[in-house]
């Protein structure tokens, strides 16, 4: 599990011994306690490949600030439980591999393969016009209903409002994102 948190960096001036703070967000990463495990080094900035992953890019980030703050030092948590997440293993074997060069996995082709077999071949062009498609109207969407809109107030709701049905919609869709316990 993971979301977006308002993280606080301390700085010392190696001249001055002088102490200040960054604050930025940051994608954090939890056992299955809740523990916060892992952060990113770098601070984050809204990102999505349509206009429509932004805006929800953007508001996951507002929701990081009715959150705590967390202190970039002190992840992981004393209570992180790594061994608790069952990818963990996995990760740590593949980050073995990394930086020993010996890196197994997958042929490219075997997957095409199996996955041509589940679902038929694949249509490279059919699918990049239907993204390209999917985009355009998006950005259309995005136009007529948030460009122009004013006072600010509104259009943030609008497009927060936007976001909640897209959740709906994507709880529906892939439940297997989602714990029941997770909050929004």
């Amino acid at each position: 599990m993971w979301n977006y948190r308002v993280v606080r960096k301390r700085h010392v001036s190696p001249d001055t011994d002088r102490v200040s703070y960054t604050y930025a967000i940051h994608e954090v990463y939890y056992d299955n306690n809740g523990h916060a495990g892992a952060v990113t080094q770098d601070p984050v900035q809204p990102f999505g490949e349509n206009v429509e992953e932004l805006r929800h890019s953007w508001i996951m980030m507002a929701e990081a600030f009715g959150l705590p703050i967390l202190d970039f030092d002190a992840i992981p948590e004393p209570d992180y439980e790594r061994k608790e997440d069952p990818l963990a293993s996995i990760l740590d074997q593949r980050i073995k591999e990394l930086e020993t060069g010996k890196v197994k996995g997958i042929p490219f082709e075997q997957v095409k393969k199996d996955f041509e077999e589940k679902f038929g071949p694949f249509d490279g062009q059919k699918y990049e016009k239907q993204v390209e498609a999917e985009r355009v109207e998006k950005e259309k969407k995005h136009a007529e209903t948030f460009v122009s809109t004013t006072p600010l107030e509104k259009l943030v709701r609008l497009i927060f409002t936007d976001y909640l049905e897209y959740l709906d919609r994507d709880r529906t869709e892939n439940p297997w994102r989602y714990k029941e316990n997770a909050e929004r």
